[in-house]
């Protein structure tokens, strides 16, 4: 008797194609955007912090934008780039092996997942880090665990 794919599998599959896809189309972008990128960063904080000059907490909130400045470059920004390229591949292949049925591809969309949770706080370090692994780390746990629920009809 041939394995059939479940439909709940097959959903989690699909959402991690479109997702996979986006991730290796916004790394790349990223990495070819980055200089861009960093201007509007800093730009965007000037302005800010011109705005809230003289107001209660304007020192602290200077403080968070010059860390987070600081933790930005574009060398940064390009090799956050290039990693959210690879792991979107690694989890784009784990997914499609648990398409086939392939109980392998759970352990490599885990590598994946955990790999993009891991690799912006390597990068930026600090709050800019934290903020890009926490959103990591929602979805890829959360899909973990859900395809988890679907390791018994992998083989």
């Amino acid at each position: 008797m041939e394995n059939v794919r479940p439909t709940f599998l097959t959903v989690l599959c699909i959402l991690t194609f479109i997702g996979s896809g986006w991730g290796i189309y916004s790394g790349i972008s990223n990495y070819n955007m980055a200089d861009t990128s960093y201007g509007l960063v800093n730009e965007t904080f000037e302005k800010a912090q011109e705005e809230i000059d003289g107001q209660d907490g304007a020192e602290a909130v200077g403080k968070l934008f010059q860390s987070i400045g600081e933790s930005m470059s574009p060398e940064k920004i390009k090799n956050n780039g290039i990693a959210t390229s690879i792991t979107s591949i690694i989890t784009l292949i784990g997914a499609i092996l648990m398409w086939g049925l392939r109980k392998t591809g759970f352990y490599v969309y885990v590598v994946g997942a955990i790999a993009a949770i891991i690799a912006p706080i390597t990068i930026f370090g600090g709050f800019a880090g934290a903020m890009a692994s926490s959103a990591a780390a929602f979805g890829g746990i959360l899909f973990i665990i859900l395809y988890a629920l679907n390791l018994k009809h992998l083989r």
